[in-house]
């Protein structure tokens, strides 16, 4: 029984990583992700541009991030997402998909 509790609850929960292609150059990415984590009331405890990478903390989680070209203005983001519920890494999905104040084209 514990057993089967144990195991449902897990399916709620987020614990690998999560790729994710983004029509922006690496830097424009980042900087879109960071946004992105914001919203959703996240911290950004660790910005590294040259490097690709951000660390951010929510309520419900720890999120890093790399990102690497992936062809011509194309950004491959890599998240590894601590112990989130699943709502969460969509929501933050969600949130990328989402145009840039300023920039409808996105």
């Amino acid at each position: 029984m514990i057993a089967d509790a144990v195991a449902r609850a897990l399916r709620f929960v987020a614990r690998r990583p999560v790729a994710l292609t983004l029509a922006a150059e690496p830097d424009a990415a980042l900087l879109a992700t960071a946004a992105a984590l914001r919203r959703l009331g996240a911290r950004i405890t660790r910005y590294d541009g040259d490097a690709g990478t951000l660390e951010a903390r929510h309520d419900v989680a720890r999120v890093r991030v790399a990102v690497s070209a992936d062809g011509e203005e194309r950004s491959r983001l890599h998240l590894h997402i601590d112990d989130a519920p699943l709502g969460f890494v969509r929501r933050l999905r969600t949130e990328l998909a989402r145009p840039a104040k300023g920039d409808p084209a996105r």
